[in-house]
């Protein structure tokens, strides 16, 4: 079986895939974005293309003569809706990793995130490096502890729930919003508490984001900003097209919020014309919260299972609708 993997992928992508789908059995090819040699006759040859990053095009699906399975490593911030629409014209089933293998990862990078704040850790250690620190130190009471702070997570899914966990070790006070309450049992054994959103952002010292893509009624804006109490924080590794970052860098402008951490951005790589650029008070990241070497690994893992299946005469994992109920 011929496999086509379509983007950059690092080295260790390239020595799961090579464990995994060995040879004789398979025939690995690779096919960068940014080098198209060859272009034509290796699409035209694979049967499974495994792809990351960029979404593929219809013109694209006009060279894959023999392609079985599109496999995703995943979808990260990219819309694949023309891809599945592409996809399913020409009648080949699309599958993904899905994002519960980087849920601890995510969680871990969004506490991470908020001690940052609260600890001012940028600004400290920019003081040490600076040489001003003397005898006196304007750090001294100047920050905050996690461990009785009031921490709001806006949606309960994976992440949520996993960072739910860890803030609770911390000592934190969690409250949460999420379109589907959790059972009372557990939100019991959570130790959360589940307020309205217009409840949940003024009593809240640490607002983090956890929701879907595409999830309008969760977006950030202005209004979202102005029910924090001022001096709070903001943290987003979930969907940069959640929050209005005009509105976020306003609030950190005028000292409405005393500090905001981002992983994920409207636009990526983050564009020097972003409204956020220059903003006060503002750690930035790029897109790395759930990118660990071991969810790493397993995303590879998984979609080498997949094509495993694929060449078995298996039932494929993890297939995107519309192809779905048809593809199994």
């Amino acid at each position: 079986m011929n496999v086509l993997v379509r983007g950059a992928i690092s080295a260790l992508g390239q020595r799961v895939l090579a464990a995994e789908l060995a040879a004789p059995r398979f025939h690995l090819e690779y096919s960068r974005t940014d080098d198209e040699t060859d272009r034509e006759a290796k699409f035209g040859r694979c049967d499974v293309i495994m792809v990351d990053q960029e979404p593929l095009t219809e013109a694209d699906f006009a060279l894959l003569h023999r392609v079985r399975l599109v496999q995703r490593l995943g979808r990260g911030q990219y819309d694949i809706s023309g891809e599945l629409a592409a996809a399913a014209a020409h009648g080949v089933p699309v599958a993904h990793n899905k994002s519960g293998f980087a849920a601890a990862a995510t969680a871990e990078h969004t506490v991470m995130a908020a001690l940052a704040l609260l600890r001012r850790l940028p600004d400290a250690d920019a003081f040490v490096r600076s040489g001003e620190w003397r005898s006196s130190n304007r750090f001294d009471a100047a920050t905050r502890q996690l461990a009785g702070a009031s921490v709001a997570l806006v949606g309960m899914g994976r992440v949520g729930t996993a960072a739910a966990r860890l803030l609770a070790a911390f000592g934190a006070e969690v409250g949460y919003f999420s379109r589907t309450r959790l059972d009372p049992d557990h939100e019991r054994r959570l130790g959360v508490e589940y307020r309205p959103l217009e409840e949940l952002l003024p009593a809240a010292d640490v607002v983090s984001l956890h929701v879907r893509a595409g999830a309008a009624d969760y977006r950030f804006g202005a209004r979202e900003f102005a029910l924090m109490r001022p001096g709070r924080y903001f943290v987003n590794t979930s969907r940069g097209g959640l929050v209005d970052e005009a509105a976020l860098a306003a609030a950190l402008r005028s000292g409405r919020l005393a500090g905001a951490a981002l992983d994920v951005f409207a636009a990526e790589p983050l564009a020097p014309a972003s409204p956020l650029d220059g903003a006060p008070n503002l750690l930035l990241t790029p897109h790395i919260a759930g990118r660990t070497r071991e969810v790493a690994e397993m995303y590879f893992r998984s979609a080498c299972a997949n094509i495993v299946r694929l060449e078995a005469g298996q039932p494929l994992r993890d297939l995107i609708e519309p192809m779905a109920r048809g593809a199994r």
